[in-house]
């Protein structure tokens, strides 16, 4: 009290006009603007948006945080304005959507960070895209130790923004976590996404381009893939042109399609992730790609471990290094009709294959091209243990360049190097007897038992 008073007694006077609008606006402490000033009020039945829109507007006028205490608020269509900052409580300060739809917007703005709120869609439908918290032209967003829950469609819907997704908890979408469309390049970093109904985390773009984003550290479960198809649903991190992003370190577990699907983004490095469990190709680099490194991941119990494909659409130039595939299986993906995988790793053009351990793959450890679609082929140094073929080689195309060296093969029940045509074997076991319609394919120093 006596500190109190001495700081009153130090402000100089002010008219009653004067300190009834300070009163109004609330005190800044030192650790920002009080939202219960503005008349939040928590658990109210009603919707407070148009306190919380005030609220808002007065913190960012004064650049401080808004904090807002542990309680149930229901909000919509909430704007951010430029440098709003929303504090609550984690796990305890709660926004639910009033109407369904976005309960927080930002758009055309520098930055803005929320942090320490849960978000909850009630699980009420929204528009495909429609996001919890929805973002457009914005530099610079941060999203910290937030939760989302229960989305109509999507968790966050990102376009054309920057900054950092980190340590939020998303669970119980309806589409997915998180959709970035055109990003300005984000930090993806350490979020657990769990219970989506078609994809986790979504980085795409709507032209082919330099995209920039960082996925890292985050873990992935249970992906389902509710609206079918044979590839845009049911993936744990999915791009879409989107060039120059690194996904690394991430855990994925239990997602009805593939882990990782890269569908035309170039210079992408997914490095030093771990799966289990998925209904159809772990890894995925395909269509019209220049420039993918798979390296250093460990992937278990899927239909096929690894698919470097889709020359046809200008997909080329990989490198597939130091990967652990175990227990790829050939078997009918979710909304599939026909048996598909038994491959550790298959791939078409201008490819390495270096360094792997690929064991208990059901039909070939190592696929080298498929019908024509073989070109500048390199696999060497490879561990292939109990499959069907240890490695086969597309002999469909009338010139060819590959090299087969240096590997170790064992228990391959159907040969240790066998060429194909259309997936048929039309050869003996090449790391034993050379055959001329292999021309252009070198088989040496292979290890073979």
């Amino acid at each position: 009290m006596l500190i109190a008073g001495a700081c009153a007694a130090a402000l100089p006077c002010m008219p009653a006009a004067a300190q009834s609008r300070s009163a109004a606006s609330g005190p800044l402490g030192h650790l920002g603007l009080d939202a219960g000033r503005f008349g939040l009020r928590p658990g109210a039945a009603e919707d407070q948006s148009l306190r919380l829109q005030a609220a808002l507007a007065e913190a960012a006028k004064r650049n401080a945080p808004l904090i807002v205490p542990p309680g149930r608020y229901r909000i919509g269509g909430v704007a951010l304005p430029d440098g709003a900052q929303i504090a609550g409580v984690a796990g305890e300060t709660r926004f639910v959507t009033a109407q369904g739809g976005p309960a927080l917007t930002a758009r055309n703005i520098a930055r803005a960070s929320l942090s320490g709120l849960v978000l909850d869609g009630l699980d009420i439908p929204s528009p495909q895209r429609g996001g919890l918290v929805a973002a457009e032209n914005v530099a610079a967003l941060s999203v910290s130790s937030c939760a989302f829950a229960k989305a109509g469609s999507v968790g966050l819907v990102l376009e054309r923004c920057g900054g950092r997704i980190t340590g939020n908890h998303f669970a119980a979408m309806r589409e997915s976590a998180l959709f970035s469309l055109d990003s300005l390049g984000l930090a993806i970093d350490q979020n657990a996404v769990e219970d989506c109904g078609n994809n986790g985390i979504q980085i795409w773009r709507s032209q082919p381009g330099d995209d920039r984003s960082t996925v890292r550290g985050n873990r992935v479960s249970r992906i389902r893939a509710d609206g079918g198809g044979d590839g845009p649903n049911g993936n744990g991190i999915s791009l879409y042109r989107a060039g120059g992003v690194i996904i690394e370190g991430n855990q994925l577990r239990d997602c009805a399609m593939t882990f990782i699907r890269n569908n035309s983004g170039s210079g992408v490095q997914i490095l030093g992730n771990q799966g289990r469990r998925c209904g159809e190709v772990a890894l995925y680099s395909e269509f019209a790609f220049e420039g993918a490194i798979i390296a250093n991941n460990l992937v278990e119990d899927c239909a096929q471990g690894a698919n470097i494909t889709n020359l046809d659409h200008g997909g080329r130039l990989a490198v597939f290094a130091n990967n652990i595939i175990r227990n790829a299986r050939r078997g009918i993906a979710p909304n599939g009709k026909e048996p598909i995988g038994g491959i550790g790793v298959h791939v078409e053009a201008e490819a390495a294959v270096t360094g792997n351990v690929i064991e208990n793959a059901s039909d070939i450890g190592i696929s080298l091209g498929w019908s024509w679609g073989m070109r500048n082929l390199v696999a060497t140094g490879n561990v292939i243990r109990k499959t069907g073929i240890g490695i086969a080689i597309s002999l469909v195309p009338k010139e060819r360049n590959a090299l087969i060296a240096n590997n170790l093969i064992d228990e391959a029940r159907n040969g240790a190097v066998v060429g194909t045509e259309y997936g048929k074997p039309v050869t003996g076991d090449l790391a034993k007897i050379p055959d001329a319609r292999a021309a252009g394919v070198r088989v040496e120093g292979n290890a073979v038992r």
